[in-house]
């Protein structure tokens, strides 16, 4: 396996037990492939399942689904997986399995067990309600349960404001990042 080069902005937030991880900054800020390599750690790691999420089902496979794809490759192991784009799953070597799902059929989220891990992309197109049934379905019986959210910066009258900014209802960890800290950035 290739070695991963993780921006140092991001380093210390690898290991953080926190439960909600709150990622958010322009483009070309280096957020989304951040929680793609902490997400592929932790997979590699142990094996988990984890749910991917957008609120589109169509815009998965050319957003997150892909980097996920890219970054397997550049670790070397992308051949080492089974790679489903039509149904939209990836099954490390390891047993560890990453399921992407929209939220335009939520009774579809309903049925999946067992999830250890979420990744929110682009937060701010879900509701407060998505967010919240998304948190009760992650009750498996693993260690370090985590949902990762990622968006742009946000607006005062979105959820995610008053959610995480106002009040941080759920103590969850924010970081916050510009194209200066992505050292990748071409």
């Amino acid at each position: 396996m290739a070695l991963m080069q993780i921006n140092q902005a991001y380093k210390p937030y690898v290991t953080t037990d926190k439960r909600i991880n709150v990622f958010y900054g322009g483009a070309g800020s280096g957020k989304s492939k951040f929680v793609v390599q902490k997400m592929i750690i932790k997979l590699l790691q142990d094996k988990r399942k984890c749910l991917v999420i957008r609120k589109v089902q169509a815009t998965i496979k050319d957003s997150i689904f892909m980097e996920f794809i890219t970054l397997l490759g550049e670790l070397n192991i992308l051949n080492k997986c089974h790679v489903n784009k039509s149904d939209l799953n990836i099954t490390l070597p390891n047993g560890s399995s990453l399921i992407f799902k929209g939220l335009d059929d939520k009774e579809k989220i309903k049925s999946i067990s067992g999830i250890d891990d979420i990744i929110i992309e682009e937060a701010t197109e879900l509701t407060l309600d998505d967010f919240t049934q998304l948190n009760l379905r992650l009750r498996s019986d693993k260690d370090n349960l985590q949902i990762h959210l990622m968006f742009n910066p946000v607006s005062k009258a979105n959820w995610v404001y008053n959610t995480f900014f106002e009040s941080n209802a759920f103590g969850a960890l924010i970081v916050k990042t510009t194209y200066k800290d992505n050292h990748f950035l071409p």
